[in-house]
């Protein structure tokens, strides 16, 4: 058995009422929000001190300091030195808010609105550089808020996404099986190997409640990004739950400007990788038809040419942006693999 504390302390995480949490701070806030839900639970706070409210749309770093610099700005000191960060929404809002509150020092309280992203439960902060994906710093949330009835609020498909960033361990440790048995990169580790295993058998026992957006859906997503995030700051990198699938979704929104849902592009990256790397990618696509996790090309506005492009060029992107090794690193892949992997992602289910 694996013991939870092995990898490192999970976030601490709260099912509460969102609105009572932030009211019960007693602190100036400076929240980061996506819209929704902001507004709604805007209205529904009574006397809370609101030091700033900015939209979380932009991870690109030079706007991420600018949003920065404007705060300090227009936000008197010592309301600043009382505040407290919150990031309120997706991936974008919990990303500004890990940089807002890592470049000011401040508290950060993150409250996850969907599950289609681990971002409220890891402390890499992830900016944009050049239309680059690349992590500039570390901060730790004071709490994460697990509002199950917030989260449940929104539409359903926003939270099936997250299934994306634990089937990602299939082809994370894949890749990194291949990589660290030549000597490459990180070695090897067993008890984290064990970890992505064991999230993937959950994640598969779990994925009727994904698809229903039950309350266990909910905290099953929630509990699995806790486990990651730990594990990921103790070892200090992600090999076991990132690799290929990851690295041709940077490639593909780099190529293309895109930024589908992440769980949702992650999600078909897993089943095209795990058909390149040979490794069941039936298995992938019984979670994605259980799950109903949109992952279909079509639905997520993939084409064949970007597919083509962005995967026999992945290897020469992974290269200049310093990536870890995976298969594209270790066999040359062919236009007929690439045939292959796209007309079994063409046949995955619609949702």
């Amino acid at each position: 058995m694996i013991d939870e504390g092995t990898f490192g302390t999970p976030f601490a995480c709260v099912e509460a009422d969102t609105v009572s949490v932030l009211e019960g701070r007693g602190a100036p806030l400076i929240v980061c929000a996506n819209e929704p839900p902001w507004s709604s639970v805007r209205s529904a706070l009574g006397s809370v001190t609101l030091a700033a409210e900015i939209e979380a749309w932009n991870m690109d770093v030079a706007h991420l300091a600018a949003t920065v610099d404007q705060l300090r700005t227009t936000v008197p000191v010592e309301l600043l030195a009382e505040s407290t960060v919150v990031g309120l929404g997706g991936g974008t809002a919990l990303d500004t808010a890990k940089y807002v509150a890592w470049s000011t020092g401040r508290p950060l309280v993150q409250v996850p609105s969907i599950t289609s992203v681990d971002a409220g439960f890891t402390d890499a902060i992830g900016v944009r550089d050049a239309g680059r994906v690349r992590y500039i710093g570390t901060v730790i949330p004071e709490v994460v808020v697990l509002d199950l009835a917030l989260v449940r609020s929104a539409p359903p498909r926003l939270n099936r996404a997250g299934v994306g960033d634990v089937l990602s361990c299939h082809t994370g440790l894949f890749d990194w099986r291949m990589a660290s048995d030549r000597g490459l990169g990180h070695p090897w580790h067993a008890g984290l190997a064990a970890l992505g295993v064991r999230l993937l058998d959950e994640l598969e026992a779990a994925a009727d409640d994904i698809c229903a957006v039950s309350d266990d859906g909910v905290r099953f997503l929630a509990d699995a990004y806790r486990r990651i995030g730990a594990a990921c700051a103790w070892a200090g990198h992600s090999r076991f739950e990132e690799g290929s699938e990851h690295f041709w979704a940077y490639a593909f929104e780099h190529a293309t400007g895109a930024h589908p849902v992440h769980g949702e592009i992650i999600a078909f990256a897993v089943c095209a990788m795990a058909h390149v790397q040979g490794n069941d990618p039936e298995g992938t696509r019984r979670i994605v038809e259980r799950s109903k996790v949109r992952a279909h090309p079509d639905d997520l506005g993939v084409t064949e040419d970007d597919f083509r492009s962005c995967l026999l060029g992945l290897r020469d992107f992974a290269r200049s942006t310093d990536l870890d090794v995976s298969v594209v690193d270790l066999i040359d892949v062919t236009p007929a693999q690439v045939d292959a992997a796209w007309t079994f992602v063409s046949t995955l289910p619609r949702y």
